[in-house]
Formats: structure tokens, C-alpha cells, sequence
């Protein structure tokens, strides 16, 4: 029995860290979207072990892959014997701070879900989904939402309108545990009104959102390129920019949508990688 699901990345429209629990984790404020940007992830249900490939050869494909770690994790809470073949077509640029590693993993709990037949509740599958990072819960979900304490905590905000994304990736990439380390040896840190951002965003006042939202990861790490790529953004008119989770992707949010391509454009003739993607309402599409 075989099964593909389209994966779908992710973008932080706000992002603030609040607090340290004692494990060390930290928690969250942030309003996370999907784009139109995925992975797809094919499955084959076989009748024991658990095979990992992906396009990419400088991934690994051991314990160190969230996708074969939420597939361990899937077979022993579930108490299940079996195995699956997995592998991850992949699109969604690594060391970005897309979730392009926990998008993948949210489609293995579900990929596994379907082929075996186990009709989990949501709540069971996120269950699973927190143990393995904080953004594969969203992951699963997808849309637009709003994400507290370890990302577990999603509240669903109203689709966003038709904005184009502009995504461009640094040739630099930005490690989430080095980002994190950056972070808690800043002395001082400009904290974003995270509550005033969200009630503008339910209010429809998505200028005076754009306006407040801040990613606290900009005063932690320096990532070459970033301040160039927002330049450009800016001089074509969009709305807001902003490096997306522990970096590197910058993103640009655009009205219009012929704009935002002349920005991509513009962008890749002066040696970036830039594409344009969508916002999308939901996180994985099960093909």
C-alpha cells in the first residue's frame, strides 16, 4: 500500500520567546503560516523496519531525521508492528526556518495514521507531534495560527488575505541550536507586542500588524545577506519583511502580485534565491 503527502513549509509572521521552562525549552508567542512551499513525502507500507531516503544526500536519514524519529515514535505509542519505507522529496530549503523538518515529520504521523488505519484524533497525533519539536503540532495543522508555550498551544486565526510571499534564502544557513544559544546571551531584548499584533490581526488591521510584528531572532544572529535582501524588498513596496523563524529565509508580504515576481526577479538577478509562494490554508495534502 503506497501514499504521498505534499508537506507544506512554514513562515513566522510574529515571533517572540517568552519564558525558559526547567528542561530548558523555550516557550513561544508566535503567529506561524503555511506556504505554498512542500515537501512530499511517499510512503510504502511494508511488514517490518523502517527505511529512510531522501533527494537530498547531505540530510541524514538515522535518529537524527525528525521524519524517521516521528516514525519510531508513531509505531511505539501506537504499540504497532509493521514497518514503512519512506522517502522525502525535498524542496523546502534546510537551515532556513521554514519547519521544513518538521513539516516532514508531521506528514509521517499522518502518512502512518492513514496507512495504518489507527484514526487517531488530532489531539492523539499532536501528542506525538510535541515530542519531537516544537513546530511539527502547527505542522500538522497548518493555516494560519496563533502558537504559545512549546508550540503545542494553537489557536486558528482567520485565513490570511491574498498577499504573494516573497521568499529568499542567504547562502548562509542559520542553526536553531546556535540561534537559541545567541539569544539567551543577549543582555537586553525588544520584546514585540505580541497581544496588540494579534488583536489587529483579528480586526483586519493587517497594516498595523505588519507595523508591530518583530522576529526576536533579528537581535540575536547576524545572517549575511539579510539586510541587502530586505532593501530590495522594501524598494518594491512590500508590506513587511522579516526573517522567518531562527533563520535564514527572509520574506517579503506583497499586495500585488506582479510586484511581488518584479521583486523575486530582481532578487535573483543579483544572485539570491528567491521564489514566490502563496499562502496556503493548511499544512499537509494527502495526494
Amino acid at each position: 500500500m503506497r501514499l504521498s503527502i505534499q508537506a507544506n513549509a512554514k513562515v513566522n509572521l510574529l515571533l517572540d520567546l517568552t519564558s525558559v521552562y526547567p528542561d530548558g525549552y523555550h516557550g513561544i508567542y508566535t503567529v506561524m503560516q503555511s506556504v505554498g512551499l512542500a515537501d512530499t513525502i511517499h510512503f510504502e507500507k511494508t511488514e517490518s523496519e523502517i527505511h529512510l531516503r531522501c533527494s537530498d544526500e547531505s540530510i541524514p536519514t538515522d535518529e537524527k531525521n525528525t521524519a524517521m524519529r516521528a516514525a519510531q515514535l508513531f509505531f511505539e505509542e501506537n504499540k504497532l508492528h509493521g514497518g514503512i519505507n519512506i522517502f522525502i522529496e525535498k524542496k523546502i530549503p534546510t537551515q532556513a526556518g521554514m519547519g521544513g523538518g518538521s513539516a516532514d515529520a508531521a506528514a509521517v504521523i499522518e502518512g502512518l495514521n492513514h496507512l495504518y488505519q489507527t484514526n487517531l484524533s488530532l489531539e492523539a497525533k499532536k501528542k506525538i507531534a510535541r515530542k519531537i519539536g516544537a513546530d511539527v503540532p502547527f505542522c500538522l495543522v497548518g493555516g494560519t495560527a496563533l502558537c504559545l508555550n512549546i508550540g503545542d498551544l494553537i489557536a486558528p486565526l482567520p485565513p490570511l488575505p491574498a498577499y504573494t510571499i516573497v521568499l529568499a534564502k542567504p547562502k548562509a544557513g542559520s542553526s536553531t541550536k546556535e540561534a537559541y544559544k545567541a539569544y539567551d546571551s543577549l543582555r537586553s531584548v525588544r520584546h514585540p507586542n505580541g497581544e496588540m499584533a494579534v488583536n489587529a490581526y483579528l480586526s483586519g488591521d493587517y497594516k498595523r500588524f505588519f507595523a508591530l510584528a518583530a522576529n526576536v531572532f533579528e537581535q540575536a544572529i547576524d545572517v549575511p545577506g539579510r539586510a541587502e535582501i530586505k532593501a530590495v524588498m522594501r524598494a518594491f513596496g512590500c508590506e513587511f519583511s522579516l526573517m522567518t523563524g531562527s533563520g535564514s529565509v527572509i520574506y517579503g508580504v506583497f499586495s500585488d502580485s506582479e510586484v511581488a515576481a518584479r521583486c523575486a526577479e530582481a532578487l535573483i538577478r543579483g544572485g539570491r534565491n528567491a521564489i514566490l509562494a502563496p499562502a496556503a490554508q493548511t499544512g499537509l495534502i494527502v495526494e
